[in-house]
Order: C-alpha cells, then structure tokens, then sequence
C-alpha cells in the first residue's frame, strides 16, 4: 500500500515538473520554470523567517500565489502567452522589492536576476533576446548604482556576517539547482525528441521497404500479366480461328475444344490468385468480423472444392471433431481454407487423398489440411511462405501463380495466428493453421 502511495506520488511529482502534454519545448521550460520559482520562493521565504525580514516573507508568499496562478493559466487554460508575460514583467517589480528590503547591493538579489534572465532567454524567440538583455542589463546597473552611491537608504537587516554569507550561500546553491533543473528540462525534451524522430524514421524506413516491396510486386504482377496471361489467350485466340478456319477434322475439334477449355480455366484460376492477393494485399481489405459457426462458415467453400477435387478423382474428407463459435475476419479465413485445399487438389494424384482436420481447444481453432501428393522439397519447404511470385504446375499441368501461400502466411499473421507445414517429398504435406477463434 505505503510502495503504492509513494510510486503514485512519484508519478504525480514527475508529471508536475515535466508536462508532457505539450510538444513546444517553450512550453515544457515555462512550466518547470514556474514549479522551480515556486519551490525558490517557498525556499526564500523560509531562510527571510529565520533572518526575521517578515516583509520579504510575506513577498515570498505573494510570489508563491501569483506563480500558482500562471501555472493555472498554463495548465489550465492553455494561456500560455499571457502567462509568460505577466511572468516575466512581473519579476522586476518583486525584484526592486526584494533589493530595497534585502540589503541592496550586499543581498543575492542579483543571483536572482540571473536566473530569472535564464529562464526568459530558454522561453522567448531569439528576435527578442536584445530586449531581454538590454532590459536586464540596465534595471542592473540602475540598482548597483543606487545601492552604491544611495546604500545609506537601504535599511539593513543582516544581524551578523554569517548571515551575509548563509543568505548568499542558500540563495547561489539555489540559483545553481533551478539552472540546473532547466538544463535538464531542455536536455530531457532534446533526447525525447530525438527518440520521436528514431520511431519515426524506423517507421518510415519501414514504409519505404513496405512500399517498395509493393512495388516489386506489382512489377512482378505485370509481367505475370504480360508473359502467363498473355501467352494463354493468344494460345486461345489461335486455337479458336483454327477451329473456325473448317481445315480441322472432327476428331481434331474435339481435342482442341478439350485443350481449349482446360487452358481457359487454367487461364482464368490465375487471374482469380492476382485479383485475390490485390484484395487482401495491395488494397489492404478493411476488416470485417462476423461471429459463425465454423461448419456454417466454410461448408459452401467445401462443397465446392469437392466438385474440384471429384473431377481428380481425389477423395476429400472433413472431419468436424468440434465446431466452434468464431469472431473474425471470415473472408481471410475462407481465403486460407480455400488457397489450402486447392492446393493440396493441385499437388495431389489422381486416386489421392485429400483429409482437412478441425479442432478446437482454449479459444483457439485448429485447422489442418493433410494430402497425400507430390510433397515439398526441403529447398522449397525452407523459404515456402515467402514472397516469392512464380509460375508453379500440379499433377496434371493446372498452372499457378505461387502466390497463395505467401497470402495465407500473411492472412494467417493477420488473424493473430501461425501456420506450418510439414512434408516429405514423394509422400506429402501437411499445412496448420492454429488462429484465435475471436470467442473470449
């Protein structure tokens, strides 16, 4: 309790001095300046008690009133400008007070000044410092001389030389620290800003590399356009004037017509990954959950890709050992489950066997998709989920982009999970995918 009092005082202290909610370094130096002047004058008006010069304790109590109220037009209203104004004006008044009732010239008066000429100088624009400092300089000079040539004016209220020296002692030591709570105010902004300018050039190397990696791609999709788009349908539209030039046997358009509709769907699954992965990827899908069933979620998306794998001859089972509630991004996980599964069909014989697996423990949905195809090469298994766009075959030439997995590495990332493979090759794969079922 006593541990957690003290870390809230500590915090409360620490906001006190450094007020971070403002960006402006002028802002942040006014409000310690304020903090420092009044700790200062609470410090003054107890070492003016001991010395029994009542009048400068009551000043210094005055100061420490009038400080509170700039510290409630800064932090309060945000009146920044009139604060530091009257601030600032005001101190010279108190200070012609403090030289008449402190012992002119022999007082710290002058320790004052300085610091309070400091603290105006790390405020103003520095167009204004040969105000500042010309205005310093003189009200200076006019009170040396007047203490110098009219001192027998100046009542004295020092007892002893002790005091002389235990004020100018207190008073320097205390000058010192306010000097040196403003250096570190200004040094604590400095690296703050320092720190911003790191995060933010980290994030924008970040962007660059992101949009540079973007722009690779989309280079990549051009040139896929360009080569496996454009081959294709001029291997189409030659085909067709072929068979429409009657030099063709009936035999002959049969089999062209067979070749033709295997290469227009083969044609036509590519353009599907590059419209799919311009989605999710370059367009950046905004997120929409939905909560569902698992089994409602992708029993359509199933009954489709058993048409796929039936014109195979692949057998494809899905075993429903649980059947979660979820709360996500349904359209991502259907990508995955969709991308999976056509490629387990793609990479798997005739007469295989395609098994997709469900489970479900601790908030978290297990999706695993088990063939009994051609398998990964441990080259390609080790760099398989990268970005990495390339024409790929099944077993009965189908022609791909290579783009799904990297979409389901990325869409899996996206739904807060992993996915993994394991294959050997000649024998099979086995992708899982394990994501948060959204359910708390």
């Amino acid at each position: 309790m006593k541990k957690g009092f003290l870390s809230k005082l500590k915090k409360q202290g620490k906001n006190l001095f450094f007020w971070d909610k403002s960006p402006s370094l002028e802002i942040q130096v006014f409000n310690v300046a304020l903090v420092i002047l009044i700790g200062f004058a609470l410090f003054l008006a107890i070492i003016n008690l001991w010395l029994q010069n009542y009048s400068l304790v009551k000043l210094c109590l005055i100061v420490v009133v009038s400080l509170s109220v700039f510290i409630y037009l800064l932090r309060v209203k945000h009146a920044f400008k009139t604060a530091f104004y009257l601030a600032s004006f005001s101190t010279y008044p108190i200070l012609l007070f403090n030289f008449f009732h402190n012992d002119g010239i022999i007082g710290p008066t002058f320790y004052i000044l300085s610091l309070i000429h400091l603290l105006i100088l790390t405020i103003v624009n520095t167009k204004h410092y040969t105000f500042w400092s010309t205005l310093n300089v003189l009200f200076y000079f006019l009170l040396y001389c007047f203490g110098l040539y009219y001192g027998e004016l100046i009542p004295e209220n020092y007892n002893s030389r002790f005091e002389i020296l235990t004020d100018h002692l207190l008073t320097y030591s205390a000058s010192i620290l306010g000097v040196t709570m403003i250096m570190f105010a200004l040094k604590r902004f400095i690296l703050n800003q320092k720190r911003k300018v790191k995060e933010k050039t980290v994030a924008l190397l970040k962007i660059n590399k992101d949009l540079k990696q973007t722009n690779n791609q989309k280079d990549r999709i051009i040139a896929i356009i360009s080569h496996d788009l454009k081959n294709p349908l001029q291997s189409i539209i030659q085909t067709l004037e072929l068979i429409n030039s009657g030099d063709l046997t009936e035999e002959e358009i049969k089999f062209l017509r067979k070749e033709l509709l295997k290469s227009t769907k083969n044609t036509y699954k590519m353009m599907e990954d590059i419209l799919e992965w311009s989605s999710f990827e370059i367009k950046n899908a905004s997120r929409k959950e939905k909560k569902i069933k698992i089994k409602d979620l992708i029993e359509d998306t199933v009954e489709i890709l058993r048409v796929i794998a039936k014109q195979k001859s692949i057998e494809l089972e899905v075993n429903y050992h649980e059947n979660p509630l979820l709360n996500l991004e349904t359209d991502r996980l259907l990508l995955i489950v969709r991308n999976l599964v056509q490629n387990a069909i793609k990479f798997t014989p005739s007469g295989g066997h395609v098994i997709v697996d469900i489970y479900s423990q601790e908030e978290q949905l297990t999706l695993q998709i088990t063939d009994n195809g051609v398998g990964i090469s441990p080259k390609r298994l080790k760099n398989i989920f990268e970005q990495d766009i390339k024409s790929t075959y099944g077993t009965e030439q189908e022609k791909g982009t290579g783009m799904g997995l990297h979409m389901c590495f990325q869409s899996a990332h996206k739904l807060s999970g992993k996915l993994e493979v394991q294959s050997t090759e000649g024998v099979g794969s086995t992708f899982k995918l394990v994501i948060p079922t959204g359910i708390n």
